[in-house]
C-alpha cells in the first residue's frame, strides 16, 4: 500500500494535469504547499507501517490514534484559535492535540487495550511535543514511531 501510494504521489508531481486533478478533487485536505512536494500521505502510512512492526500491538494502535486524533485537532484549532506560536505552530493547537490524544487513549483502555493509563498519558504528551517541535522529519512518521518508543519501554519497564 504504502509503495502504490508513494508511486502514485511522485508521479502526481512529475505530471501536472494529474495534480491539478487530485487539486481539483482533494483540495479541500490537501495543503497548498504539497501542490510541489509529497503530501503526508506516505510519511503516515510508513509510520503505521512501522509502528504495528516495531511495537506490540496495543502501543502500535495508541500511536497510530494520537496521530490520527492529536494531529488532526491541532491543525483544525490552531488554524481556527491559534495565537500563540513557538517554532510556527501555536500552543492552542498543541494542547487540542493533547486533549485529543489523551481522550484516544483512555478510549483505547476503556475497549481493552491493554496499556495503563500513565502509559498512555505519557506517550500522547510525547506525541504533542514531537508534533510541536521543528524536526525536519514529516511528523505523521515520527509522531506514532516516537510515541510509540517511548510506550514500548515504558511497558517493558514496567513489566
Amino acid at each position: 500500500m504504502f509503495a502504490v501510494v508513494l508511486v502514485l504521489d511522485i508521479v502526481r508531481l512529475k505530471v501536472p494535469a494529474m495534480n491539478r486533478f487530485v487539486f481539483e478533487r482533494f483540495g479541500s485536505i490537501i495543503r497548498e504547499r504539497e501542490g510541489k512536494r509529497l503530501t503526508g500521505t506516505p510519511p503516515y502510512l510508513l509510520g503505521i507501517g512501522l509502528s504495528f512492526f516495531l511495537f506490540s500491538p496495543e502501543v502500535a494502535a495508541a500511536g497510530v490514534c494520537f496521530l490520527a486524533f492529536g494531529d488532526v485537532a491541532a491543525a483544525i484549532i490552531g488554524q481556527r484559535f491559534g495565537r500563540t506560536k513557538i517554532w510556527g505552530k501555536s500552543l492552542e493547537g498543541t494542547a487540542a492535540f493533547i486533549v485529543a490524544a489523551t481522550t484516544a487513549g483512555f478510549l483505547l483502555h476503556l475497549f481493552g487495550i491493554g496499556l495503563a493509563p500513565w502509559i498512555m498519558l505519557t506517550g500522547a504528551l510525547v506525541a504533542a511535543v514531537v508534533e510541536l517541535l521543528p524536526i525536519p522529519v514529516n511528523d505523521n512518521l515520527v509522531i506514532p514511531v516516537v510515541s510509540g518508543g517511548v510506550m514500548e519501554l515504558l511497558l517493558r519497564l514496567a513489566a
